[in-house]
């Protein structure tokens, strides 16, 4: 059954001390929808280099899998590229939540909060083990409800520009590699979603661009922006200045250049030109602009890529998401009142194409 379970993730792949604003992120939904999805995923970049991606999922699935499933799916990738892939379903009953805070458990995975600092466990089945714990000192970031067709989608990042410590080993395999690890500080951001519908119906890509807040406090950018399937985008932007203010762009203009094909018909941009202004009566006459580049590969992961022949026969009538997760370097200019400044620097970035599902060709019928 976990096989089946696994199937299904390709639908979505490719999340505190506020938790009582907009979105509440400490325990999920369980709706009776028959299409509710809702999970938790942390993007993470070790000052090695290591790259860290985790989805905690609860969702209902069709039959024979049934509702109320947890799912979690991690990719931990090496500063020489090497690749680790955790992941575990559970039936109802084998995983759980707490209801009074943030602390959900699949199998030997938790994802929890105690006193507004965050933790990340990751207990694979062969003994590798990832363990974050850390903070954002920023409200979440949050979209606007999307709604379509009797459907709606829910989105925000509950914890912005994320700071903490962690450390990870991956055990010995098959191909006689010994143990490798890591520590240091790590630095990205987490994501929180809800959808009642398919995939596809809420959104047809989706750009986050989190910037590496540098030791000279320079402000950083953070960039979220999911392209619908009605033909409008829905942006967020945003700066973290050094003294931990916010300025947030209102008109952002977006511009996908370089545009790289991959297999299976996706693709993703590897430069994006950003044109923004802010002209509230809060914050008059601030603008800006640049461009972002994604300049180095971390992992290219599509989640139907590690499915055997069965099923990979059985996902084809589901929705396939290619996740393009890049280093990228942004070089912005921030007019405001005050002066001109000049924001160099790099950011953790990721692009996630959603490929609907193929549809089945009929055969023709054979007159006699």
């Amino acid at each position: 059954m976990y096989r089946i379970i696994a199937v299904f993730l390709i639908s979505l792949i490719g999340l505190s001390p506020f938790a009582a604003q907009a979105m509440e992120y400490g325990k999920p939904q369980m709706r009776e929808d028959e299409f509710y999805k809702e999970y938790w995923q942390q993007h993470l970049l070790f000052e090695d280099g290591t790259f860290l991606t985790s989805q905690f999922l609860v969702a209902n699935f069709p039959w024979p899998v049934g509702k109320d499933h947890g799912i979690m799916v991690a990719t931990l990738v090496t500063p020489d590229g090497e690749r680790k892939i955790i992941k575990n379903g559970r039936n109802p009953g084998e995983w759980g939540f707490d209801p009074e805070k943030f602390d959900i458990f699949i199998h030997n995975h938790r994802l929890k909060s105690d006193g507004g600092r965050h933790q990340i466990l990751l207990r694979a089945d062969d003994g590798s083990e990832v363990t974050v714990a850390g903070a954002s000192d920023l409200a979440p970031l949050v979209h606007p409800r999307f709604e379509r067709d009797g459907g709606f989608m829910e989105s925000s990042f509950y914890l912005p520009f994320f700071t903490g410590e962690g450390n990870w080993r991956i055990m010995p395999d098959e191909e006689g590699n010994a143990v490798r690890s890591g520590a240091g500080q790590a630095r990205g951001f987490a994501t929180h979603v809800i959808l009642n519908s398919r995939l596809p119906d809420m959104m047809e890509s989706w750009l986050r661009v989190s910037g590496l807040q540098k030791a000279d406090d320079q402000a950083a950018p953070f960039l979220s922006s999911i392209q619908r399937p009605d033909g409008k985008k829905d942006i967020l932007l945003s700066l973290r200045k050094g003294d931990g203010q916010v300025a947030k762009f209102s008109d952002v203009r977006l511009k996908f250049r370089d545009m790289q094909k991959e297999d299976k018909k996706s693709s993703f941009p590897r430069t994006i030109e950003v044109a923004a202004r802010n002209d509230t009566a809060a914050v008059q006459q601030e603008s800006l602009t640049g461009t972002i580049r994604l300049v180095r590969k971390i992992d290219h992961f599509n989640i139907n890529d590690h499915l055997n022949f069965f099923e990979k026969g059985f996902a084809q009538s589901r929705a396939s998401v290619a996740n393009y997760r890049y280093v990228a370097e942004y070089d912005l200019t921030y007019a405001t009142p005050e002066g001109r400044f000049q924001l160099k620097g790099e950011a953790l970035s990721e692009y996630a194409d959603i490929l609907p599902p193929k549809e089945s060709k009929k055969k023709k019928r054979r007159r006699r």
